[in-house]
């Protein structure tokens, strides 16, 4: 990351998160698929496929109303790094071939590096919901349950 250091990333996020508000997250969620798809299409940020829809799972149970235990400045500084994903004309240019998506990963990649605690925390309330949530096998099938 020669071109684009970690001190740079941190004030990207740092801005970012003091300037976020609950709209910021519902335009961040608003641009889901576009984010997504940027993500697919570049072969840097791809390998973050999965963390991005998990922080965008989070996004949207914190808008929801579905999980508040959490920092505003991760829920600002996450909105921030999906954000930048999708700005062409940042520190290094999208349109820069190799180069063009070194910044959109240093960005997410510290973003992830700096919410970890948040995200593990919101990882287990998930999957402590998810199994919840879940039908208990053969509840539907009117056999009592052994």
């Amino acid at each position: 990351m020669k071109w684009f250091s970690a001190r740079r990333a941190k004030k990207i996020l740092d801005d970012g998160a003091s300037q976020a508000d609950e709209q910021q997250l519902e335009d961040t969620l608003a641009e889901r698929q576009k984010i997504l798809d940027k993500v697919v299409q570049s072969r840097r940020l791809v390998p973050y496929l999965n963390q991005v829809s998990i922080l965008f799972q989070l996004l949207q149970d914190y808008v929801r109303g579905n999980y508040r235990e959490i920092p505003w400045w991760t829920l600002g500084a996450i909105a921030t790094a999906l954000t930048y994903i999708l700005i062409p004309l940042d520190a290094i240019p999208d349109a820069i071939p190799v180069a063009g998506f070194i910044d959109d990963v240093a960005v997410l990649k510290l973003c992830l590096e700096l919410v970890s605690k948040d995200l593990d925390s919101y990882r287990r309330f998930r999957d402590a919901r998810d199994s919840i949530e879940e039908p208990v096998r053969g509840a539907d099938d009117g056999k009592p349950q052994t």
